[in-house]
């Protein structure tokens, strides 16, 4: 449905912006139309909507009705829901195809409209294939990408105006609209013969003549039957005749042209018209010499370029009927890349050159050096050697561009390259480091270094001013030295171009020392250090403490520097802290200190560089462990444990105990675990005996919960799951009373492939027991409510236990032989 819901959306949008098309059949689309409509698939909301989303709209279509001579309201009944306008007949498909036809509607091409979602298109393979250039050249051929996507471009119009110089012909239809004295209004189709008939008036010959030579003809036609029609203001009955319908011209597009065959054109329509519903020229066609043939004749030559790049096709002639349309294979192509407005590959004719093909491109970027234009060019035949078929040569164009006439004649397959200017720059000082705008600037003869100093914005507060450099290029053998200056008395040094002038900073010369605090504080980490900075200082820069902080006393590290130090590598330090060191982040602490005016009953502990700050934990703090209880209990949710050791039982005891519906020997306990190895934590079910720890025996102890811990207790579950190598898996009630063989059999029986020694009861609270023993000595454990009854099958017999059977036969069958041999 929802490609029929395109289609007809597509048709409707036609209505307001007639689309080119070629091979789709109108009747068939407006049977779309009418199908959708009556069926109920597609309704006159969706079609509103579609048309409002495309900025078409309904009084659209009833401007194009008017126009045509129908009434306005003619569709309504289709496109505004439950509309039923009054004195408009209900139209069958036929005359909906009618309709359109005299609007001008042409069907719709699903190749070109936009309309149409990829997902519904069926695109031809062969124009595919036309639309990739040869050897997948990185530049675009100049020209293709015109006829590579659906446009609108070139869609002829079908209606309406013409061109002045139009003439009339069969195919055509007129409409004729009579006002005044008069009210009527006549669709005139022209006749093979060249003319129309009007009622009551007869025949009128129009072939070959302008609508404003028709008009002067009417007066003397009309005005015999029609007192009122006459020139000047006495008229009292007024005319006016427009083109309904343009005639349709079958035209032939033949050469090397994306899908070569007839297609059909209006009489307005011209060669690019007929050239972009054939698909463009392919990868070997000519842009440049397409022939249009009336005849024996070729009445003209169009030059695409020349419309792409000049907006003149003095060559797109109007096609008549039987035109045929020829591309030619391309002729000489050459490719140009590097600084110029549009690289890409160029069809040249003629006498064509270099001079041509920089216009072709657009001309060069700013940036282009018109001195050095590489060509690389293939060797003519008789040029070639072993191993060389190319050539390079660069022309200077900057020599040429004042002169006239082609600098350079190119050949077929020559590869352009326009380089830019270098990026060196000359008269250039560059200022770099402590001052306030550093870079490059422009240098002129005569400049100090004071000057150049002041134009970079002067010396920042803390330059180091009695060294600084400057990084000169000798001119003999362009090697680099370096000039030391004095920034305090050298202001007058003369600078030359190049040099490169670097001022320091006093910081820059200071060691750069740190401390570092870790444990129970917002932010640990590696902080700057700074003089005079203190324990206090750096707890603050941290972020504060925690509020697990043991409030008592922090262990500094620092580096031993006894001189009798050999191996303790640092000197641990106990300083006292108090509650002044918490941060009281309610209140701005208005006298300075960090706790809202708490006095300190501890010193200040000043730090030094590569201190190493450890701020304790509280013993036996802890944070609140959080568990989760869902099913079957009367306050399910999330609990915090109230103790280390608190089991399933006091869990299930504070959300209210089991529901009379709860089924205890189901219960899913659920645990976060961690697998040394794997960073990843992975959910595991344990297995639990909630009735038995519930009863409180002694041979079952109590789960004891932890962080992260759920438990699931769901409702009583009455069937025994049965799946693997049976014949049937199914569901099976549970019967107390039966074991493990009454629910396979249920079943089906085992399979032929099933390995029933292997067979296990997954109980509903996770345990897993499986059938042991041998022979009759098996021990087959009873399902429960709940469980799941797995039967596995039997794993591929291997090469060697092939072997083995066959042998067991082989032994078998020859023991057989023997015992009958002996009996007889």
């Amino acid at each position: 449905m929802y490609s029929r819901v395109l289609i007809l959306m597509g048709a409707l949008c036609a209505l307001a912006s007639p689309v080119s098309a070629q091979v789709t059949d109108t009747a068939a689309v407006v049977r779309q139309i009418q199908a959708g409509l009556e069926s109920g698939a597609i309704t006159p909301e969706q079609i509103r909507a579609r048309l409002e989303a495309e900025g078409i709209t309904v009084d659209d279509v009833r401007q194009r009705l008017r126009a045509a001579g129908y009434p306005e309201n003619l569709l309504d009944r289709y496109l505004a829901p439950g509309a039923e306008p009054s004195g408009v007949p209900s139209l069958t498909s036929e005359q909906v195809e009618e309709v359109l036809r005299r609007l001008a509607i042409p069907p719709l091409d699903p190749m070109t409209d936009s309309l149409f979602g990829p997902d519904v298109l069926a695109v031809d393979s062969l124009f595919l294939d036309t639309l990739a250039v040869p050897e997948m050249m990185a530049l675009p051929v100049f020209g293709m990408s015109l006829f590579e996507r659906a446009t609108s471009q070139f869609t002829p119009v079908s209606m309406g105006p013409v061109p002045a110089n139009y003439e009339l012909g069969p195919g055509d239809e007129l409409v004729l609209i009579l006002t005044g004295d008069v009210q009527d209004v006549y669709n005139l189709p022209v006749t093979r013969e060249g003319f129309v008939v009007i009622p009551n008036v007869g025949r009128v010959s129009v072939n070959g003549l302008t609508l404003d030579q028709l008009r002067n003809s009417l007066y003397t036609y009309l005005g015999r039957v029609y007192s009122g029609v006459r020139r000047g203001p006495e008229a009292t009955t007024f005319f006016e005749v427009s083109i309904a319908t343009l005639r349709r011209n079958q035209v032939f597009v033949i050469g090397e042209v994306g899908r070569p065959g007839q297609v059909e054109v209006t009489s307005v329509s011209t060669a690019l018209d007929a050239l972009y519903q054939a698909g463009g020229p392919t990868g070997n066609g000519s842009f440049r010499n397409i022939q249009i043939r009336r005849g024996e004749r070729v009445v003209a030559n169009l030059d695409i370029y020349e419309y792409l790049t000049r907006g003149a096709a003095t060559g797109d002639i109007p096609l008549n009927q039987g035109d045929v349309v020829f591309i030619p294979v391309r002729g000489r192509r050459v490719e140009i890349d590097g600084n110029v407005i549009r690289p890409g590959i160029y069809e040249v004719k003629g006498d064509e050159g270099l001079r041509s093909l920089l216009d072709l491109a657009g001309g060069i970027e700013p940036e282009a050096d018109l001195r050095r234009v590489q060509i690389d060019r293939i060797l003519p035949q008789d040029q070639r050697q072993p191993g060389v078929d190319r050539s390079l040569f660069d022309v200077n164009v900057a020599e040429f561009l004042d002169s006239g006439g082609e600098i350079v004649s190119l050949e077929p397959g020559d590869k352009v390259y326009v380089y830019a200017v270098s990026e060196e720059r000359r008269n250039t000082v560059t200022v770099r480091g402590n001052v306030r705008a550093p870079g490059v600037y422009a240098y002129a003869p005569g400049m100090t270094l004071g000057e150049i100093i002041e134009r970079a914005g002067g010396l920042k507060d803390d330059t180091y001013l009695a060294r600084g450099q400057i990084v000169r290029i000798d001119p003999l053998d362009l090697s680099r030295r370096v000039v030391p200056i004095s920034l305090s008395r050298d202001g007058s040094v003369p600078l030359d171009e190049f040099d490169e002038i670097t001022v320091y900073s006093v910081a820059e010369f200071r060691e750069r020392r740190y401390v570092t605090i870790l444990g129970a504080v917002q932010f640990p980490g590696a902080y700057e250090f700074h003089e005079d900075m203190t324990l206090r200082d750096l707890v603050l820069v941290a972020g504060g403490l925690l509020p697990s902080a043991y409030v008592s006393e922090a262990e500094v590290a620092r580096i031993s520097v006894l001189p009798d130090s050999t191996a303790d590598l640092t000197e641990l330090i106990k300083v006292p802290i108090d509650s002044s060191y918490v941060v009281d982040r309610s209140q701005g602490g208005g006298d300075g200190s960090s706790n809202g005016g708490q006095l300190s009953a501890t010193p200040e502990f000043e730090l030094e560089g590569y201190d190493n700050v450890f701020i304790r934990s509280r013993p036996g703090f802890e944070l609140p462990r959080t568990v989760a209880i869902t099913g079957e209990v009367r306050f399910p949710g999330y609990y915090s444990l109230e103790r280390k050791d608190e089991g399933i039982e006091s869990l299930i005891e504070r959300a209210g105990g089991l529901t009379s519906e709860a089924y205890a020997e189901g219960v899913r306990f659920f645990r976060i675990e961690h697998t040394i190895g794997d960073p990843e934590p992975h959910l595991a079910q344990l297995n639990v005996d909630l009735p038995a720890i519930l009863a409180g025996s002694s041979d079952n102890r109590t789960v004891i919960m932890v962080e992260g811990d759920s438990v699931h207790v769901p409702e009583y579950i009455a069937t025994i799951q049965v799946d693997g190598a049976v014949l049937y898996p199914t569901s099976v009630l549970y019967d107390p009373g039966q074991g493990l063989d009454y629910y396979v059999s249920n079943a089906g029986g085992y399979a032929r492939d099933a390995d029933s020694g292997r067979t296990r009861v997954e109980y509903a609270n996770g345990t897993v027991k499986k059938v042991s023993g041998w022979f009759i000595f098996k021990s087959k454990p009873k399902p429960e409510a709940g469980s799941r009854v797995f039967v596995p099958a039997k794993p591929p017999p291997t090469a060697g236990g092939l072997e083995f059977r066959n042998l067991i036969a082989v032994l078998t069958a020859v023991t057989t032989m023997v015992i009958i041999v002996a009996r007889n």
